[in-house]
């Protein structure tokens, strides 16, 4: 049934359009402006509210890749060749990585603000739901891939805010839970890198290469790593606050999006031509969100304290 949903949107995809605007919308969780979210709400706005989306996008993507891992659900084409996708992916369907990335940014600053801003939650929830149906309309996911990705991320921001309510700001419990996260990352990690992989054939070719499979274990460690050293070295070197001027603001902001402007410029394409497809994808995870939550925060401090100076 799910299959024959898919060749319905695929008919009308033919026969009425609407491509284009759905893959405006399917790329919309890898966009500049879904990470410019929880970046300048953590650097100049609500530090606890930048944490909880950082969370939720880099802790569900390391569950996604887990599940993606665990259970290899071929996309969809494969169950039926007459599906034709209107854009390329790789690896796993289930459950939908686009879907669990936009629901934990729209979604969790819905989440977050939903006693202030009841109002957000309309456009957010419009947002995710989108993006979900764009991703079936163009033939990458199956309903369920969707359902189950917006499932698990919003159980996770449930979870998320009794774990931040816990810690507080007691330093033991900011440790214990940083060590959990990096035992629980390393874990996922080994499990995803050691485990055996499907070694189905399709016209003298893998389906999805067992060995390009473990390389999502490499992404799975990067987001996971970028998260917990990231969140809790901010926390011990440099600990900065949002209360302060506008000029202050706009300098984070200037410097916040120059740093991350090099890693995407620089440090990427540098990166490809010097390491294997393994530690490129690890470093692509993982350079961009510790820059957000470390790099960059202790340089615009160091910055700010040279100026007060």
């Amino acid at each position: 049934m799910d299959l024959d949903y898919l060749l319905f949107l695929q008919s009308l995809r033919t026969d009425w359009g609407g491509e284009t605007f759905f893959r405006l919308i399917s790329a919309l969780p890898k966009s500049p402006l879904t990470a410019a979210i929880p970046a300048v709400l953590f650097w100049c706005i609500n530090k606890p509210a930048g944490i909880f989306l950082l969370f939720n996008a880099e802790c569900g993507r390391v569950i996604n890749e887990l599940i993606k891992g665990t259970f290899c659900v071929y996309r969809p084409w494969i169950k039926d060749a007459a599906i034709i996708p209107a854009v390329s992916a790789s690896s796993w369907s289930f459950p939908s990585g686009h879907t669990q990335f936009a629901t934990a940014i729209y979604g969790g600053f819905a989440f977050f603000y939903r006693k202030v801003a009841p109002l957000m939650i309309i456009p957010c929830a419009a947002i995710i739901l989108l993006v979900a149906f764009s991703r079936n309309f163009l033939g990458i996911h199956t309903p369920q891939d969707v359902l189950v990705a917006i499932l698990i991320s919003v159980a996770l921001m449930f979870a998320a805010e009794k774990i931040f309510k816990w810690i507080g700001r007691d330093e033991e419990r900011q440790f214990f839970v940083f060590i959990v996260g990096l035992i629980t990352v390393s874990v996922v990690f080994m499990w995803l890198y050691f485990k055996p992989y499907p070694e189905d054939i399709l016209n003298g070719k893998f389906i999805v290469d067992p060995a390009v499979a473990r390389t999502d274990a490499f992404d799975a460690l990067g987001f996971g790593l970028a998260f917990f050293l990231g969140w809790f070295m901010e926390l011990k070197f440099v600990d900065f606050k949002t209360k302060v001027s506008a000029k202050d603001r706009l300098w984070r902001v200037i410097i916040g999006f120059a740093v991350l402007g090099i890693i995407y410029v620089a440090i990427y394409p540098l990166l490809k031509i010097l390491v294997g497809a393994a530690a490129y994808k690890f470093f692509k995870a993982f350079l961009p969100f510790f820059a957000i939550l470390f790099i960059i925060p202790l340089i615009f401090t160091k910055v700010e304290q040279r100026f007060k100076r």
